[in-house]
């Protein structure tokens, strides 16, 4: 399967200076998704800027829930998560990799009053699919600011 260039979700193949990531005032939501995805390719979230080849620097990071439509008894029909994230990237050296970025999304979602135990393992489940997202798309641009980096 190597040759049509198939991976496993969750493996991404890293350049040398992303084996190693520092991440810096993240959630430890989003901390433990980096780490999973980091890990799954073969690299390590290091514990110092210093032992890091990219340093992912959190600016602002925040998940907020609203309703979006109410039932007849008052109570949220449907609801949305926004998820907002400010961030920039630098080498160990401090050197910018690229200008401060931000990455948005939501999802919406029915909240169902007669199954309410289900509904909140529901939005758990997004929220965490949320934060998986969020970690490859950082993943991602790292890595595009790597390779430009090398040009």
């Amino acid at each position: 399967m190597t040759g049509c260039g198939y991976h496993l979700r969750g493996s991404v193949d890293m350049p040398e200076a992303m084996k190693n990531v520092y991440v810096f005032g993240a959630s430890p939501q989003l901390q433990s998704q980096m780490q999973s995805i980091v890990r799954a390719s073969k690299g390590k979230i290091v514990g110092s800027p210093n032992d890091a080849g990219v340093v992912v620097k959190v600016l602002k990071e925040d998940m907020r829930r609203r309703t979006l439509s109410i039932g007849s008894t008052g109570k949220s029909n449907e609801s949305e998560l926004e998820y907002y994230l400010r961030f920039q990237m630098y080498d160990n050296q401090e050197k910018p990799l690229m200008e401060e970025q931000t990455i948005e999304m939501s999802r919406e979602f029915f909240n169902d009053q007669t199954a309410i135990l289900a509904k909140t393992n529901e939005e758990q489940l997004i929220r965490s699919e949320m934060y998986k997202q969020v970690a490859r798309m950082l993943l991602a641009r790292a890595r595009i600011a790597v390779d430009n980096q090398k040009k």
